[in-house]
């Protein structure tokens, strides 16, 4: 395990101590774990924003769409006329009830 020298305000630090002594760990024990947790945060935070701006795209790209269609169109019925089509790629699987 690498050792590494880092700068800590006093008053943090007395914090971490007073904390990792509560939490029944050492100082190095209490930090790593924080270390852990605030990337773990960092991940979910930007999977997060890149969701939504898959989520923005793609509406931003449907209000292309809707914005092509004629007025009166209903979208929302040629949605179930697609999703009530058999889907041409799947086939009955051999075991599949006759």
């Amino acid at each position: 395990m690498a050792k590494t020298t880092v700068s800590i305000p006093d008053a943090l630090l007395a914090d971490i101590d007073l904390r990792a002594a509560r939490a029944g760990t050492t100082r190095s024990g209490f930090v790593q774990e924080a270390a852990a947790r605030y990337i773990t945060a960092l991940d979910a935070e930007q999977a997060r924003v890149e969701r939504k701006d898959r989520i923005d795209g793609a509406i931003a790209k449907m209000r292309v769409v809707a914005a092509q269609m004629p007025e009166g169109t209903d979208g929302t019925a040629i949605i179930r006329q697609f999703r009530n089509l058999p889907e041409p790629w799947l086939k009955p699987h051999k075991d599949a009830e006759k």
